[in-house]
């Protein structure tokens, strides 16, 4: 498939950023690149993009361990998809891991403060890419290619292009800030770079407008297909339909209508839904139609402990491998799903069928569970991997079976976006606003996908709040967003909706209101006198 390729050399001008902070000071290494002499050479502005696409999925320069981009934090665990498993899925009802490491354990029983590590590197990885990307729009500009003799109108529009895509994923990382941490520091590309700067925190809704602003600027600027693993037009449009979903959550005041009108924009566009939902979670699943922004894995060339690794191998033990093609060696034994995540399927689904592996003959293709020799109930924590069934959604396999080009690190790419997820926007919104018809006409063509045997379909008269946010479970596991979709349903922190080791006991009960939102670090705290830390922290 074509990817993103990340040029080892250009690699150095990050390092020397975070170092120095003065990408115009010399190099300490005389055989470090510098920065002038990265952006001579047209041929490198692409490799310094790849750089920014890949802090989102990659830990350092060197493969699993070695170089890591983050200092004093365990690289396994700093990949960004990683963490924000940490962050959006063991915090909710769909999964439950063993591990105490790292504050891990206060994450599944949302007892978390502002010193657990996880959400401290959590938040360094994502001012981490802003600011790549705020280097990498300073270094871009009319008057830099100038300067640098960058005269030629086809290499002029290419990087104003890749200008466009930068901003779409420092606009991105803002978004999951704005979701995460409410009122953070904000700093951009026109904030000059020194030691000294301290930035100044931003409320929640300037945030939100500006993400918003940032969108709609870009969303004429990109194009409208790209490379695969790179954001196009309905990229944009995608992020735009979360945003306006969530408005009500982040400025208090809903946009129903303009998340359905951005999500519709997304249906009506070029992508397509694939016609197994499994197809979307395999080692080629490059080819699916309906992922519209992907980060892209290799085996052989991407190899981390993040990624997609981390969800095939923390998701396979005991006796899997027995039983179905993962396409590795062998697995962690580790997270495994909670039992209010398997009872939203019916219940002669939640059983594993070895002549069914992939769930094709099941009635709801998404219930991918193992629960040979595993309980339902996780009687305590930390617990072995039996306690809770296992899930098999992500594999290192092809649509034949066939293994990744490692049996260590997987080829799967990560599907940050997919067209399923627009139809479900557009339905939530539309039954918000009072057009029941049109939500369920989109609620259906999602079970449709997914049930193989034609009953899926549910009638208006089964149609509610609680059913779409139980489909958006069953789409989306483990896909980053179930978190976000609990507080948008004020279901998170609450006691009228309670999971497994929900607030530290095994039945669950209601927890503080303040966990709808993590706090600041208290290290920036005590750093940054601009910042105030968010309630009841």
């Amino acid at each position: 498939m074509k990817r993103l390729y990340i040029f080892p050399l250009l690699l150095w001008i990050f390092t020397i950023t975070s170092c120095v902070n003065d990408l115009d000071t010399a190099p300490i290494d005389p055989n470090i690149v510098t920065t002038e002499q990265v952006y001579s050479n047209p041929d490198n502005y692409k490799g310094v993009l790849a750089k920014c696409y890949a802090s989102l999925c990659l830990s350092g320069q060197e493969g699993p361990t070695g170089d890591p981009d983050m200092s004093n934090f365990d690289e396994g665990y700093s990949s960004f998809i990683r963490l924000a498993f940490y962050i959006q899925i063991l915090t909710t009802d769909e999964a439950i891991m063993g591990s105490q490491t790292n504050g891990l354990r206060q994450l599944a029983t949302n007892s978390w403060d502002s010193n657990t590590a996880i959400l401290n590197g959590y938040y360094a990885r994502l001012y981490q890419i802003i600011g790549y990307t705020n280097e990498f729009l300073r270094q871009t500009t009319d008057q830099k290619l100038q300067e640098r003799g960058h005269t030629d109108p086809n290499f002029k529009q290419q990087v104003s292009n890749f200008r466009a895509e930068a901003r779409f994923l420092r606009a991105y990382s803002y978004w999951v800030l704005l979701d995460t941490y409410g009122k953070v520091p904000f700093v951009t590309d026109s904030d000059k770079l020194d030691p000294q700067f301290l930035p100044k925190q931003i409320l929640p809704a300037d945030l939100y407008a500006y993400i918003e602003k940032e969108l709609k600027e870009i969303e004429v600027l990109l194009p409208d297909t790209n490379e695969y693993g790179r954001v196009d037009k309905t990229a944009a449009n995608f992020l735009l339909s979360r945003l306006y979903l969530n408005a009500q959550t982040y400025t208090k005041t809903a946009q129903w209508n303009k998340a359905s009108e951005y999500a519709e924009k997304v249906i009506a566009s070029h992508y397509s839904l694939s016609p197994k939902y499994l197809y979307n979670f395999l080692a080629d699943n490059n080819t699916s139609p309906e992922i519209i922004w992907s980060l892209n894995m290799d085996g052989i060339k991407s190899k981390t402990y993040g990624g997609t690794t981390f969800f095939v191998l923390a998701q396979t033990g005991g006796t899997m491998l027995n039983y179905l093609k993962m396409g590795i060696a062998g697995g962690w034994g580790n997270i495994r799903v909670r039992p209010e995540f398997v009872n939203k399927f019916q219940a002669a689904d939640q059983n594993f069928d070895p002549a069914d592996p992939n769930a094709f003959a099941k009635n709801d293709s998404r219930a991918l569970f193992f629960n040979i020799g595993h309980k339902k109930t996780i009687a305590a924590l930390p617990g072995t991997f039996q306690d809770g069934y296992a899930f098999t959604k992500w594999r290192n396999t092809d649509k034949n079976g066939v293994a990744g080009s490692d049996a260590a690190y997987v080829d799967t790419d990560f599907p940050m976006f997919r067209l399923s997820e627009a139809y479900l926007t557009a339905a939530e919104a539309y039954f918000r606003s009072g057009n029941s018809s049109q939500a369920l006409n989109y609620i259906n063509i999602i079970r449709n996908r997914a049930y193989n045997n034609g009953t899926g379909t549910i009638s208006l008269s089964d149609l509610n709040l609680d059913f779409i946010l139980d489909e958006r479970s069953r789409e989306l596991s483990w896909e980053l967003m179930r978190r976000t979709d609990l507080i948008r349903f004020n279901k998170f922190t609450p006691g009228d909706y309670v999971w497994s080791w929900k607030g530290n006991t095994q039945t669950g009960k209601a927890v503080d209101a303040k966990f709808n939102i993590f706090p600041l670090p208290s290290a920036d705290i005590t750093a940054n006198p601009n910042l105030v830390q968010n309630e009841g922290y």
